[in-house]
């Protein structure tokens, strides 16, 4: 056990530690925090996504499918080939279409967890510099 008089463990050693734990368990909390929110909004995103998606694929196809037969009936029977063949290329087509802003919105969503990463690198530096500063005489 160390007393107040023991120069090699000043009184300050102890409450500069417990200070320094204080703050690391504040930063991770916060981090955590962040980290949660951060998983929860990008849940909340992809549930209203794959949603959305359901609700086109469902109601765009059968509005297709009748659109399509509607079509197919009301021309001559001897074009109704050639009608479906024009009708299969449009669909080619926006299926082309909608691949592609697939892929867009894909190439363009932030980072996953980049306000958390960020806020750590910022964390680390801060740390980083705090522990490498000489000491003032």
């Amino acid at each position: 056990m160390t007393s107040q008089s023991d120069p090699e463990h000043p009184p300050r050693l102890f409450a500069s530690l417990r200070q320094l734990l204080t703050t690391v368990t504040g930063m991770a909390h916060t981090r955590l925090a962040l980290a949660g929110l951060e998983l929860e909004e990008e849940l909340q995103r992809l549930i209203g996504l794959m949603l959305g998606v359901l609700g086109v694929l469902v109601f765009g196809m059968l509005g297709l499918v009748m659109l399509t037969l509607a079509v197919v009936l009301a021309v001559d029977p001897g074009q109704r080939v050639a009608v479906l063949a024009l009708f299969a290329v449009a669909y080619l087509g926006a299926g082309g279409w909608a691949l592609w802003r697939i892929k867009r919105e894909l190439a363009t969503r932030p980072p996953f967890l980049q306000a958390t990463l960020a806020e750590m690198a910022k964390d680390s530096d801060a740390l980083h510099a705090a522990t490498h500063k000489e000491p003032s005489p």
